[in-house]
């Protein structure tokens, strides 16, 4: 993740939360359909109007759930074309990065070899620097 937040244990966890909460949500789903099931095959008394509005409840909620986790899905995609977006531009900043120094370490060595050979043809020819000219 984009910004440091948290190492890759931090985040094992966190997905094994999720996936735990997740399975307990649907465990429990499971339960409440089981109980209702059994409660109308038991009862007399649910008539066939009744089973039908459960059935017809029971849909609804399914079908809020699925938009539920669709829209969370696109969140989630979306986040992560931005995430993968910022990596892109992360590696190709280090590789700059990377270039730029390497660049300047040349440019120094160059600048020493240079220096160096300046120096050396001064002793060769005993001559001055005028004094127009500034040295490093």
């Amino acid at each position: 993740m984009v910004g440091g937040r948290g190492s890759g244990a931090a985040r094992r966890q966190e997905r094994k939360a999720l996936m735990v909460a997740f399975a307990v949500a649907l465990l429990m789903g499971t339960v409440v359909y089981f109980r209702i099931w059994a409660r109308q095959s038991s009862d007399p008394s649910f008539t066939a109007d009744d089973r039908e509005e459960l059935r017809r409840q029971f849909e609804r909620a399914n079908l809020e759930a699925m938009d539920e986790s669709a829209e969370w899905r696109m969140k989630y995609d979306t986040e992560l074309g931005k995430n993968r977006q910022l990596q892109d531009e992360l590696s190709k900043v280090k590789a700059l990065w990377a270039d730029s120094t390497r660049r300047l370490d040349s440019l120094q060595k160059g600048y020493a070899i240079l220096k160096s050979q300046a120096e050396s043809l001064r002793h060769q020819c005993n001559c001055t620097v005028p004094s127009n000219i500034r040295q490093d």
